[in-house]
């Protein structure tokens, strides 16, 4: 499949895109439509903002009048990748517990808090199950006064260490908590 943008005043750029062949997960629900395909151009994939809106709940509208696409995500939505899913965080002044499900290599999942400069904590939690299986978790953090910013924000990674490299993967950073002004 190839786009041509038509030439007008302007000099245009051609784009030469395929078919992807490869299938798309949205919430673990794989994207299909035969009239509106995905596509790949480069290494990076394109799909249709309205099919993926509708697969996660979000309304997707153009604005003739300012001639863009707003996208809006339901207040519910919960962030997730290929190991974490339906994250939620509740807690403040340094207390928080932290909950969703997650889909890690020999049920062990990592996470670190930090305040934008420094680590101030590492530590692992084991879950029930391991992949392919999701399995729920809930973690308590407690951050000392002493280590909460005067103005920043204490995020939270969650993320798993690749049996292959020992690199860190399927980061999910999540922030905890603002602090200051």
């Amino acid at each position: 499949m190839t786009a041509l943008p038509s030439m007008a005043a302007t000099q245009k750029t051609t784009y030469s895109l395929t078919e992807a062949s490869y299938p798309v997960f949205v919430n673990n629900v794989a994207y299909t439509d035969g009239k509106l395909p995905m596509l790949n151009y480069q290494g990076s994939t394109y799909v249709p903002l309205r099919s993926v809106g509708d697969l996660l709940g979000a309304s997707v509208a153009w604005d003739d009048a300012l001639r863009r696409v707003h996208i809006t995500a339901s207040e519910d939505m919960r962030p997730c990748n290929n190991a974490f899913c339906n994250v939620s965080v509740n807690g403040s002044n340094g207390r928080y517990i932290v909950s969703g499900t997650a889909r890690v290599f020999e049920a062990v999942m990592n996470y670190a808090v930090e305040d934008g400069h420094n680590y101030l904590l590492e530590q692992f939690h084991t879950l029930a199950e391991g992949a392919p299986a999701w399995s729920p978790f809930a973690i308590e953090l407690e951050i000392p006064e002493s280590g909460q910013p005067v103005n920043g924000t204490l995020t939270l990674e969650l993320f798993e260490y690749s049996a292959k490299d020992g690199s860190r993967i399927n980061v999910m950073s999540i922030p905890l908590e603002t602090f200051g002004p």
